[in-house]
C-alpha cells in the first residue's frame, strides 16, 4: 500500500491530506477507481480515522483530509462550511482522477459533507455522514452559544488529564490525537466551528438533490430524533437516502467501533446491505418508530 502526503499551500484552497492507495490484488485485479474522502470533526485531524482505515485500505483509495483551520490546513481560513466546501471542490477537481468521490464525514466533517453535496452534487458519488443532523430544541440553544462552548472546551482541554479527557468522549486514547487537539484548539476555531454547524437547517438539507446519503446517529450521544427528521427531509429529495442509528455508538464512534464504522462505509459505498447494527430510522422503504434523546456532547 502506497502512502502520499500533501502539504502544499500554493493557494488558500490547498488542503493538506494523506492518500492511501492499495496494492494490486494477488489475482492481478486493481482496486476500485472510486476514492473515498474522509472529513474529521472539530479540533481533530486526519489521524482521527487511523483506526478505521486498516479495514478499507486494501480495497479502496482513501484520502484523509485536514479541514480548514486544522493541523496541516491550519493556514486555510476562515473555517466556514462554504470555505471548506470550496477547498474540497478544489481537491477533487485537481487531485482525484475522474473528478468524483465518495465522502465520509463525522461531526463537523459530516456538516461539511452535507454542504458540499448541496453545492457540488455532481462531484459526490455518495455521502456517509454521522453526528451531523441539524440541531433542535435544547441542543440548538446550546450550539447558539459558541463562545461559551469554546471557553468551556479550552479550559477542559488545558486542565484535564489524559484519563479525564478521553472518558467523556467514550473511546480509548489514540496516540497523537490529543496533541493535535491541543494544537488546533483556539477560541477563534471553536467559535467558528460551532457557529457554522448551528446555522445548518433542515431547509438546507432540502436543497440537496441527486446525492445518495446515509445520515447516522451514535445512539449514546447524538440526537436520534433529529437524525430521523434529517433522513425524512433527505429522502423527500432522493428515495435512496436513509437515516440510521447505531445504538452502542458514541459521537466519535469511528474511534470506538472502527471495524463496524468501516463496514458501514463499505456497504454504503458499494450499495450493499448495511450491517445489522445499523437500525433504519427513516427510508422510503419503511420507518422505525424508536425514540431517543441523549446527553449533549460538545464535540462536533
Amino acid at each position: 500500500m502506497a502512502s502520499q502526503e500533501s502539504n502544499s499551500k500554493q493557494s488558500n484552497l490547498e488542503l493538506s491530506y494523506i492518500r492511501l492507495s492499495p496494492s494490486p490484488h494477488p489475482d492481478g485485479s486493481v482496486f476500485t477507481d472510486e476514492p473515498i474522502i474522509f472529513l474529521h470533526g472539530l479540533e481533530t485531524c486526519h489521524i482521527e480515522f487511523s483506526r478505521t482505515t486498516p479495514f478499507l485500505s486494501k480495497d479502496y483509495e482513501l484520502i484523509l483530509v485536514d479541514l480548514p483551520g486544522h493541523s496541516g490546513s491550519k493556514e486555510i481560513l476562515p473555517l466556514t462550511l462554504e470555505n471548506a466546501s470550496n477547498a474540497l471542490f478544489h481537491l477533487i477537481s485537481t487531485k482525484v482522477a475522474g473528478g468524483r468521490a465518495h465522502i465520509v464525514g463525522l461531526s463537523l466533517g459530516g456538516f461539511v459533507g452535507l454542504e458540499f453535496a448541496r453545492r457540488y452534487p455532481e462531484l459526490v458519488l455518495s455521502l456517509f455522514c454521522t453526528g451531523c443532523a441539524p440541531y433542535s430544541g435544547l441542543r440548538r440553544w446550546v450550539m447558539s452559544q459558541p463562545r461559551l462552548l469554546g471557553g468551556v472546551g479550552i479550559v477542559l482541554g488545558r486542565l484535564a488529564t489524559d484519563a479525564m479527557f478521553w472518558l467523556p468522549i467514550g473511546v480509548k486514547p489514540l496516540p497523537g490525537l490529543r496533541e493535535e487537539f491541543r494544537k488546533n484548539q483556539s477560541m477563534a476555531l471553536l467559535t467558528a466551528g460551532y457557529t457554522a454547524v448551528h446555522a445548518v437547517s433542515l431547509e438546507d438539507l432540502a436543497k440537496i438533490d441527486g446525492v445518495r446519503i446515509a445520515i447516522v446517529a451514535g445512539g449514546k450521544r447524538d440526537s436520534v430524533r433529529d437524525t430521523r427528521e434529517a433522513g425524512r427531509v433527505l429522502s423527500s429529495k432522493n428515495p435512496e437516502c436513509k437515516a440510521f442509528v447505531v445504538r452502542d455508538a458514541v459521537h466519535l464512534w469511528d474511534l470506538q467501533l472502527p471495524e463496524l464504522f468501516a463496514q458501514g462505509v463499505r456497504a454504503w459505498v458499494d450499495g450493499s446491505e448495511m450491517p445489522k447494527e445499523f437500525e433504519v430510522l427513516y427510508s422510503c422503504e419503511g420507518i422505525e418508530t424508536s425514540h431517543g434523546q441523549v446527553a449533549f456532547d460538545r464535540h462536533i
